[in-house]
């Protein structure tokens, strides 16, 4: 009995841990993952934009804050569909939240716009340059809790199995 206990504890915290990991930062339009890291950066600074689903060797174009907005960079998408390339935040860009879009076609030469959201941030220190590690060093949105939800519905479950075990 103690041995069954012990086996649904442990399978109950295992899969809370899994539910509970953030996900990796990314949008998905039309069967396209688009990313940017870092997700933040003065005016100026630069970023990767890359994924994954476009349209085999056909090009995209990614754009800054509209599709009628100025254009950061455009390329071709491998022979797998991925594609990569360094975008420059415009010198320009006021402190805030922004758009990172791409626009492409996705595997099945549907037209995909996907947008991904940036943070301009306001440049500190002499020279202009953002010196907090944490700014350039993070690429992934914070986990808020939204996924603990299942974990603490299995870990009901599990209490409850517990509790009619005990009263037979």
């Amino acid at each position: 009995m103690k041995g069954k206990i012990f086996i649904l504890a442990a399978l109950t915290l295992l899969l809370g841990l899994v539910f509970a990991m953030p996900a990796a930062a990314q949008s998905t339009c039309g069967g396209v993952s688009f990313s940017v890291t870092p997700i933040q950066g003065v005016a100026g600074s630069q970023a990767t934009a890359s994924g994954s689903g476009a349209l085999e060797n056909y090009g995209y174009t990614i754009y800054w804050d509209s599709t009628s907005g100025q254009v950061l960079a455009s390329g071709t998408a491998d022979a797998s569909g991925n594609f990569s390339t360094t975008v420059t935040i415009p010198s320009d860009a006021t402190v805030g939240i922004h758009g990172i879009i791409f626009v492409g076609l996705d595997q099945n030469e549907g037209s995909v716009e996907c947008p991904y959201v940036f943070e301009v941030v306001a440049a500190t220190g002499s020279g202009g340059v953002q010196p907090d590690a944490y700014t350039s060093a993070r690429t992934t949105l914070p986990s808020t809790g939204a996924f603990l939800l299942p974990a603490a519905g299995l870990l009901a479950a599990g209490a409850g199995l517990l509790y009619r075990r005990r009263r037979r």
